[in-house]
Parts: structure tokens; C-alpha cells; sequence
């Protein structure tokens, strides 16, 4: 990654869901639940709620996946038709949550109507808690789909930054983004360097073939257990003072 490159934060950087997961993760360390808000400079989740996902079943089927909306951002989204029907295979999964009639399958990994995705803002409490938190035993098809891909696609939501990233990271996958400026939401989250693989690189090789996969997962979970732990514990000692 090049750190040079100036720092796109977009024009949303909070969100209910990350307050949510704030609350969750000062709660189990029994901190003031108060200091959570919607903006933290680094998303911060619960072990339990780390633990749950890993408890799913990690087993890589699929290559590739993506399981979401096009219709949020259709602009910012094309390059996922793109390259899902550039690279997705027989041992790929995709499912457009957009559930609509009329949608034509772009191959037999698409299973878009056949499985009815979930999709937030078609919910009349779009705003409210329960559907910008995933609850994972509510979620399970969708987190464990993930956790069994090797690589997610992860294209910018209404803001450059996706939630999903985070889930991917989660999941033990690897996400491929657009840009670089789609792997973070604020300048702290840009230098945690997370490993990450752009859509524009694969061309037509085959992507273990250029990277260390168990190397670039480990390092993923390895930054995201460290930068969580390490802000818990300097809350901790804030309270203390």
C-alpha cells in the first residue's frame, strides 16, 4: 500500500451499527457503555461476538463470494458484475439481496431468488439497532458463507467504506476491493495496514499464486485482535485515572 497516497474519508464515516458494536465490546470488559459512539476512530467488536462467527463452519468451499445489494450503489458496484462474471467459477457464490423478479442470473454460482438474501434498507426499521447490528445465530447463512470463501467482494456502501470488510476480516477470508481507499473509514483504520487484494490484479491468475493466503489471514486476524485488545486496555486505563 502506498501511504503517500492522500487519505479519502468520504462523506460518512458513522454508523449506528459500530456504536452498537462498541456498547457490546466496553460491556463485556465491564466499561462505561456511555463512551461508545457511532464515529470510534477504529471499529471495535466484542470477543463473544468474534467468537461466534469463528464457531461457524470454516471450511473453504468457495473461492470467491459476494452476498449483498447492487442496487445500493449501482455506480460503485458495477465492477462486482464485472468480475463475478469474469472469475466467479462452480465453487463460487453470489447472492444480489436486491431480491428482485426480474433479475437475470449471471451464472450457475448465482443464486440470487433462489436463496433470499437479506437486505437492510428494504426494512421498515432500517434505522433502528436490530437491522444494522447482524446477529450472527439470525445471520448464520450469510457469515458462514463468507467464512467458508477464501475471498469476499468488498465494494464501497453509501460511503467509500463497507461494513463488510470488518466481517470479512472476521470470517478469516480475505476481502478484494476496488481501491485502497475502500479498506478503511478513518485515518486510524488507513495505517493498521490490513492485507487486502485489488480486484485490478487479478487479471486472470490465479491469486494463490502471487500471495501467501494463510500469511495474509493470519495477519488480518493477528492486527484485528491487537488493535482491539490495545484500545479496550487504554479505556481501561483512562477509567482508572
Amino acid at each position: 500500500m502506498d501511504t503517500n497516497i492522500e487519505l479519502c474519508l468520504g462523506w460518512s464515516q458513522s454508523y449506528i451499527g459500530l456504536k452498537c458494536h462498541m456498547e457490546e465490546a466496553l460491556k463485556e470488559k465491564k466499561l462505561n457503555v456511555n463512551k461508545a459512539t457511532d464515529n470510534p476512530p477504529i471499529a471495535l467488536f466484542s470477543q463473544k461476538y468474534f467468537n461466534q462467527i469463528n464457531e461457524l463452519d470454516n471450511n473453504k468451499i468457495y473461492d470467491y463470494c459476494f452476498i449483498g445489494s447492487i442496487n445500493s450503489n449501482n455506480a460503485a458496484r458495477q465492477w462486482v458484475i464485472d468480475f463475478t462474471k469474469k472469475h466467479f467459477t462452480n465453487k463460487s457464490i453470489f447472492i444480489n439481496t436486491d431480491n428482485e423478479d426480474d433479475w437475470v442470473r449471471l451464472g450457475q454460482y448465482d443464486y440470487t431468488n433462489i436463496i433470499k438474501g437479506f437486505n437492510p434498507k428494504k426494512e421498515a426499521n432500517y434505522e433502528s439497532k436490530k437491522v444494522q447490528y447482524r446477529i450472527v445465530n439470525e445471520n448464520k447463512d450469510y457469515f458462514e458463507r463468507m467464512c467458508q470463501s477464501k475471498f469476499v467482494l468488498c465494494p464501497e456502501g453509501d460511503a467509500p467504506w463497507s461494513f463488510r470488510f470488518y466481517e470479512t476480516i472476521m470470517c478469516k477470508s480475505i476481502p478484494i476491493v476496488e481501491s485502497w481507499h475502500h479498506t478503511y473509514r478513518t485515518k486510524e483504520e488507513a495505517d493498521l495496514k490490513y492485507k487486502y487484494i485489488l480486484n485490478k490484479n487479478i487479471l486472470n491468475k490465479n491469486i494463490e499464486d502471487i500471495i501467501d493466503y494463510k500469511e495474509y489471514v493470519n495477519k488480518n486476524i493477528e492486527i484485528f485482535k491487537k488493535i482491539s485488545h490495545t484500545i479496550i486496555n487504554l479505556m481501561v486505563r483512562a477509567t482508572r485515572c
